[in-house]
């Protein structure tokens, strides 16, 4: 076989790499990083200002309208293994592969023009074996205006794109979404090499290493079909040895592939995998190798059964809509992820591993990738792989009425079935998703789409021909390349209109949104749906961060400039004044307003995530399976609806979502019953108080506990009644426990309004720990006087923990912090838990991660706190 002594190699080219704007008479300039985008480098040489900082972004937005060039000179040592006509004996061919090109590129080598690369979430690769010279090698790379392209694109097609957020042109090209502009982020159109290069030199290559895991509903054996595509010569009679090693290492089966084709393995008693909560996450290790050791690939999958489960509901309307693995039913809990960095090539695994490390830490096992912004880096799937996150992955199109053209349906087709391609072996995913809100956007705008109308040739001639795109192109591929995934059209989709609660998956934006009637966060119980894949409260980011990134401390409140700025859509001043004019007493300097929208976010947090979760009750009884805040990270600095902010410090609502995606969870809602003396008063009404108690167990057994029900005076903290009674929390589900009325003297809502209830969740056995707290507050907290509260924060003798607690009156909304002004040290300590509420009486142990016991001064720590009053 020609190719035997051939190892294919890999040489980056990431070095030399100089850049200019195109048009400037300036000279070539190193770059700051490769991988990278045109602002990185000019805000290494100081030619543009950090667009984070103070309003700096409203100077830099001609970079987007610009052309750039990069370019480089690589050094290629020419094989000597010619036949008399000068060709390779071996077969070698040189490929120059670009992992991604943002985004229209002309790529040139020693000044000929190869390739122009018009889609950003693709990898470009050029066989250039006619065309390198030995010694060195002139690459360039000419990026035009991506922005200037979908301008220019729109306007030949004749009409303007309907879209919400950024600019009606991003419809046309396949650049990041969000680079647009978003409710959340801002306009900053990059361009560059974000993604590595390098020259590949092979004589026959595995082009694709397929692995798609059956696993029977007797989870006793898993029917593994290893595929191999190769590239190259003899790939006909080419053998590749396939390898698997279990997650000891040890190697427990192999088969041989003559050409392309594909190997069945079987595995008894398999290890699965499971998402975080329900078990572990062994990997599999699958090593494919041509000729011995010609070129080798390696990936580590898992072994899962994945399903989505749409059926009916007994005695109610539309279809459940949750996901099942290895059997067992999953309550999905997490967040959804934008880009984490504005400018992408700064991503490292460390920041991946520390961003998904807080969703771990905070007990979600579900991320959805929103279609605004990338296919993620290898490293991220990998790092969710090994921390059992589930991922809910949608194609990167959103908001908006995409416009079909041909090279459009061909380009969106190789993107899709690149990024499957390179995604499907990660256990973590475990739904392909067609877009984000176009078919919601459809509806709303009252576009041409019948969903009874099923003849695609309609559909493109219509004015919502995108669906074309969903409905056929993503579909095919997904199904085709991953018959064991499930493909959802679009997030929302349902039944007879997308956000239908009762099938599929909701938006739930009545909270916060002013386009339509907007609700108290109180009321989120109301908004439920089978599966809410996004909501959520908006918030400033923290303190210090605010302080780091603007400058002048006359620009440091509320209502500057400089923060108008960080607030990304017109309405958002308005609408976070409004929530905290109905809710909060508070302050109007920098610190007394972040800490209040913080405050509102997290109580908007609780009522949301609590509500939905109490829905999740049991086979048959699945109301709701599925909590997606919107949303974990921030890109840039922002008002926004995050749970970390973009310094990855966590906001007050974190803690909140990880109490209430802990696997016990206690929750307890107040109701007013009303007796009027006739049909017609409106002042001879009696109104009587009480509370509805349930609590959710989301693991697998039951667990026997005993519930203390205390009421207590919000101002003096007095405990009026308790009493506890003995319950058994079933296995994934939430259970109803019954109703517990106002004392006697305070049974009128009037007088019940000046109590709490205070939940807790004790174990029977064992250590009798408190598995579980809640404290149900009146509404709304403006009313009531929390002053007299003091709090107490003692250390305990180890040196990292504290007890905390409160006398004098009930302590709302308290958050610890560290007494130091080392950011360092402050961003090094990870709470057990903050955001507390604190009823006299039921101290609670707060622990600061061991991990960075190291990082702790000599002296120790000292604690400090603020509560809301």
């Amino acid at each position: 076989m020609a190719s035997k002594a051939l190892v294919l190699s890999r040489s980056p080219i990431e070095v030399g790499w100089v850049f200019k704007e195109a048009s400037s008479e300036q000279p070539f300039r190193p770059v700051s990083q490769f991988p990278t985008v045109t602002h990185l480098d000019l805000m290494y040489h100081s030619l543009i200002p950090d667009p984070a900082r103070n309003k700096n972004a409203r100077d830099v937005q001609w970079v987007g309208e610009r052309e750039w060039i990069y370019k480089t000179t690589f050094d290629f040592a020419e094989l000597s293994n010619k036949d008399g006509n000068g060709h390779d004996k071996n077969g070698a061919r040189h490929v120059l592969v670009f992992e991604g090109l943002d985004t229209h590129c002309r790529i040139s080598l020693n000044g000929e023009l190869l390739l122009r690369s018009d889609n950003m979430f693709l990898e470009w690769r050029i066989d250039v074996t006619d065309k390198l010279r030995t010694g060195p090698n002139d690459l360039e790379l000419y990026f035009e205006s991506t922005f200037l392209i979908g301008k220019q694109l729109e306007k030949d097609q004749g009409f303007k794109n309907l879209y919400w957020n950024g600019d009606s042109s991003r419809m046309n090209v396949r650049k990041v979404p969000c680079h647009y502009g978003w409710d959340w982020g801002p306009t900053l159109l990059t361009a560059g090499p974000w993604r590595p290069i390098y020259l590949e030199t092979f004589a026959t290559r595995i082009s694709d290493l397929g692995i798609d895991v059956e696993v029977l509903d007797t989870l006793d054996t898993a029917i593994i079909t290893v595929s191999i595509e190769l590239e190259g010569t003899d790939v006909d009679i080419a053998s590749t040895l396939l390898e698997i090693s279990d997650p000891s290492g040890r190697k427990i089966d192999q088969g041989e592939i003559q050409g392309r084709g594909s190997c069945r393995f079987i595995v008894h008693n398999p290890s699965l995998w499971y998402p975080l909560g329900y078990g572990k996450q062994p990997l599999y290790d699958f090593t494919a190798t041509i000729g011995g050791s010609l070129h080798k690939v390696s990936k580590r999958a898992g072994l899962r059964l994945v399903e989505l489960v749409q059926r009916p509901l007994p005695g109610q309307k539309g279809l459940t809509f949750f996901f099942r693995v290895n059997n067992i039913p999953i309550y999905s809990q997490g967040t959804d992820w934008i880009p984490p960095d504005v400018f992408l090539p700064r991503m490292s695994l460390q920041k991946y591993r520390d961003w998904l490390t807080w969703a771990a830490r905070g007990n979600q096992n579900m991320i959805r990738v929103w279609g605004g912004g990338i296919y993620e880096d290898d490293r991220f799937y990998d790092t969710c792989d090994e921390l059992g996150i589930l991922i809910w992955q949608d194609f990167m199109m959103g908001c908006g009425a995409y416009p079909y053209h041909d090279y459009l349906v061909q380009s969106i087709k190789a993107e899709a079935e690149y990024n499957v391609r390179r995604l499907r072996h990660h256990p973590c995913i475990a739904l392909w998703c067609g877009n984000n809100e176009d078919y919601m956007f459809a509806e709303l705008h009252h576009l041409e789409y019948d969903p009874k109308d099923d003849n695609p040739e309609h559909w493109i001639k219509g004015n919502f021909p995108g669906r074309y795109y969903y409905e056929v192109t993503l579909k095919q591929v997904t199904e085709t390349l991953t018959p064991r995934i499930p493909y959802h059209l679009s997030s929302p989709y349902g039944g007879t209109y997308s956000n239908d609660p009762t099938v599929g998956d909701i938006h739930s934006w009545r909270v916060w949104m002013a386009d339509q009637p907007r609700y108290p966060y109180q009321d989120y119980e109301k908004l439920t749906g089978r599966f809410v894949s996004e909501f959520g409260m908006k918030s400033f980011p923290c303190l210090r961060t605010i302080n780091a990134l603007i400058d002048d401390p006359a620009e440091r409140h509320p209502q500057s400039d400089t923060m108008d700025m960080w607030h990304m859509a017109p309405e958002d001043q308005r609408t976070i004044s409004m929530y905290l004019v109905d809710n909060l007493r508070h302050g109007n300097d920098i610190e007394a307003y972040s800490w209040a929208t913080q405050t509102i976010q997290a109580e908007s947090t609780d009522y949301s995530s609590r509500a939905f979760r109490r829905l999740w009750r049991g086979s048959g009884k699945e109301e709701c399976a599925g909590c997606l805040i919107w949303q974990l990270n921030d890109c840039y600095p922002a008002v926004s609806w995050s749970l970390l902010d973009s310094a990855m410090r966590p906001k007050l609502a974190y803690y909140v979502s990880r109490r209430n995606y802990a696997s016990i969870l206690v929750g307890a809602t107040r109701r007013v019953v009303e007796e009027k003396a006739n049909e017609f008063t409106h002042v001879d009404i009696k109104r009587t108080a009480y509370a509805e108690l349930w609590a959710s167990n989301l693991t697998l057994d039951p667990v026997d506990v005993d519930l203390e029900i205390g009421f207590v005076t919000v101002s003096g903290g007095s405990c009026i009644h308790n009493e506890t009674r003995a319950v058994t929390l079933l296995p994934n589900r939430s259970t109803e426990l019954g109703r517990a009325d106002f004392p006697d003297s305070y049974r009128d809502s009037s007088t019940a309004s000046s109590l709490v209830v205070h939940l807790r969740l004790r174990e029977r056995r064992g250590s009798q720990r408190v598995l579980a707290r809640y404290t149900e507050f009146p509404q709304p907290l403006r009313r009531h006087d929390f002053g007299g509260a003091k709090v107490f924060i003692r250390p305990l003798d180890d040196g990292r923990s504290w007890a905390v607690g409160a006398g004098g009156g009930v302590a709302k909304a308290v958050e610890l912090s560290v007494a130091t002004d080392d950011d360092n040290l402050v961003d090094a300590c990870l709470f057990s838990d903050n955001y507390l509420d604190l009823v006299p009486g039921d101290d609670q142990i707060i622990t600061i991660d061991v991990n960075v016991l190291g990082k702790i001064p000599q002296g120790g720590l000292t604690l400090i706190e603020k509560h809301y009053g």
